[in-house]
């Protein structure tokens, strides 16, 4: 396994599944390569709403992230069982990464309290004539702020677990056990955690209707109070010398000291309540946003209706004309049946007149050719005067 957790973009869609890298699997979109913004929404939409009943987590105790220890200042020549044999009386271990030419390791043990006492116990020890010295590796873990009252553990696991592999996840509580607004949720890999904080940070992230997003923060262990700042760790330079020239007192009445203790007193006192000052503030703007968000919610769904109202009333105003149109300007099947009777009714008629025509046309053709008969004969007995053209006749 990679110990590093180099890639930010190691996200497990499913728990039994290999991790891989989000744009591997959906390298191109229509000739475009997926972002992760895109991949982890479409993980986000297979959600199911509303997510209610969620069933309890359980989560694997051994070989977690947080029990990972950083061993530097190896020798270049170290191996993998010079590790083990150092590690193996103090429990279990899980795979190790060994960068030769920066002189570290990783180690990952079975628990806490091993690697708490490996780490005591090895700190400072000699290797191959080199001095080494243990830490735990810096975790994947994410501290996520304004949370709603209404998240729990397992929504919060929901939530987070489009971006990689959980090992842990936890909403803070009071002693009255109720949500202080932030939660804790450790990832398998460093990548899931960047790619988480990356994410969020550049797109406001939503975990409910609420339209308060969500922030941020790399999760900061608590102090290692298991060996604290021992004698031997301080450089005895001369500032030690000038600091411990007094020891523990209090200061005098109207003295030096008791003069500008007062006034460092007074200086935090007043960063103190600018401090409560300012948060008082900032609660009190968030409440003036939230009533506004409600109005303008209110504002904005109210419009929305009217706006689907107005458009049902001019879809069905516009059917109505088309069927009004329809009916006006489109003649029923009726009518077509009518005219179809009425023209063969008149081809009926037609036929029986058309003899009748035929007959009178001959008959009128007849009395023509007598007329032109008697004519010619008339022409032909009329009688014909010639008159004497000669000289000296009389008329």
């Amino acid at each position: 396994m990679d110990m590093e957790g180099d890639a930010c973009s190691n996200f497990q869609p499913d728990a039994d599944e290999h991790q891989e890298h989000p744009n591997q699997k959906h390298r191109f979109n229509k000739g475009h390569r997926k972002s992760d913004i895109d991949f982890i929404t479409d993980k986000l939409n297979m959600i199911p709403v509303p997510a209610v009943d969620l069933m309890p987590i359980k989560y694997n105790d051994k070989f977690l992230g947080r029990h990972r220890l950083y061993i530097h200042n190896l020798p270049n020549n170290v191996n993998k069982e010079d590790i083990k044999q150092l590690l193996e009386p103090y429990g279990e271990i899980g795979d190790i990464y060994i960068q030769t030419n920066k002189c570290f390791a990783l180690v990952r043990m079975d628990y806490y309290h091993n690697a708490l006492k490996a780490k005591k116990e090895l700190n400072g020890t000699i290797m191959k004539e080199k001095k080494i010295y243990f830490s735990f590796s810096p975790n994947a873990s994410i501290v996520v702020k304004h949370l709603s009252p209404l998240v729990t553990n397992e929504y919060l696991h929901l939530a987070f677990s489009v971006f990689g592999e959980i090992e842990f996840c936890n909403v803070f509580t009071d002693k009255r056990g109720k949500s202080t607004g932030e939660g804790l949720v450790d990832f398998a890999k460093k990548g899931s955690a960047l790619l988480a904080k990356r994410l969020c940070s550049e797109n406001p992230f939503f975990l409910t209707a609420s339209l308060r997003p969500i922030e941020i923060e790399d999760y900061v262990p608590p102090l290692d109070i298991s060996d604290g700042l021992p004698e031997d760790a301080v450089r005895k330079h001369p500032q030690l010398f000038q600091e411990r020239e007094l020891g523990p007192r209090f200061a005098y009445n109207d003295s030096f000291e008791r003069m500008y203790a007062n006034r460092f007193t007074e200086l935090r006192n007043q960063f103190y309540k600018k401090f409560e000052d300012l948060k008082q503030k900032q609660e009190e703007e968030e409440r003036k946003l939230e009533v506004e968000l409600m109005q303008a919610k209110f504002d904005y769904e109210t419009e929305r209706l009217k706006q689907i109202i107005r458009q049902r009333e001019m879809e069905k105003e516009r059917r109505f004309n088309q069927n009004h149109d329809d009916k006006a300007f489109s003649p029923p099947e009726i009518l077509f049946h009518q005219a179809n009777q009425l023209n063969s009714i008149l081809d009926v008629e037609e036929k029986k007149i058309q003899p009748a025509g035929d007959l009178r046309k001959q008959f009128f053709l007849k009395i023509q050719e007598q007329w032109d008969l008697k004519e010619s004969r008339w022409d032909s007995q009329k009688p014909v005067f010639q008159r004497d053209r000669t000289p000296g006749s009389r008329r």
